[in-house]
């Protein structure tokens, strides 16, 4: 995993924790309890969009 990927993995998580201890949330507990991996899927998807946008440019570019 590269460091990037790491990093938004690792935003989206913390994202998440914070959501579960947000308790005035009009959510059920087992989707706060989720939302941690939730956030870490994002953060993956969020690179992965980040990756292609990047890859795009440099084909465009060259």
């Amino acid at each position: 995993m590269g460091p990037t990927r790491l990093r938004y993995t690792m935003i989206g998580f913390i994202v998440g924790v914070v959501v579960v201890y947000l308790k005035a949330l009009p959510i059920s507990e087992g989707v706060r309890f989720a939302t941690p991996f939730y956030g870490a899927g994002i953060g993956l998807l969020i690179d992965g969009i980040i990756l292609r946008v990047k890859q795009r440019k440099g084909k465009n570019d060259g």
